[in-house]
């Protein structure tokens, strides 16, 4: 990794904290899974809710995600740091539908051989959520597609499918 890759992800990190309101932080997640022979690792923090219905037996809440993390294909990563609010529907009071929609800047234009034209991309997340009663812990199932939304070609687009573990604080 140049020295130039590692400036941007050092700045992406400071402006991350600092988009983030100061808010007691509610959990910090761990991501992992893949598809189509990539893998990506990643750590997520995730705010208290900026936002919420109490209306309802089926509250809606936004709260901000900032991650961390690493793409891996053929013996080559790449690493990517985002931000991301995520809007939650609670079907019952442990049992929710998360979605969000937010900017990521990676490392490289690469994941292993596949070109993903530029650093920036979105991605886009959609899954399900259970927090387990008289716990702190949460589980869950995330499905992420990464691309630049066609701002250059080639946009091939990454998508993965992962299991996610939350510890709430």
């Amino acid at each position: 990794m140049t020295a130039t890759h590692r400036l941007l992800i050092a700045t992406a990190c400071v402006v991350g904290a600092l988009a983030v309101p100061p808010a007691q932080a509610a959990e910090w997640t761990a991501l992992w899974g893949g598809a189509d022979g990539a893998h990506n690792l990643a750590l997520a923090w995730q705010s208290a809710p900026i936002w919420r219905s109490g209306r309802g037996a089926h509250p809606l809440d936004v709260s901000l995600e900032a991650s961390a993390g690493r793409f891996s294909r053929d013996g080559d990563s790449t690493w990517h740091v985002g931000l991301t609010p995520i809007l939650r529907w609670w079907m019952t009071p442990s049992n929710a539908i998360e979605a969000g929609i937010g900017a990521n800047l990676l490392s490289s234009t690469y994941i292993g051989p596949k070109g993903m034209a530029t650093a920036y991309q979105f991605g886009d997340s959609i899954g399900l959520v259970h927090r387990f009663e008289a716990s702190p812990w949460s589980a869950g199932v995330r499905f992420s597609h990464y691309s630049n939304a066609g701002i250059k070609h080639p946009n091939p687009g990454q998508n993965f499918l992962q299991l996610r573990l939350s510890y709430d604080y």
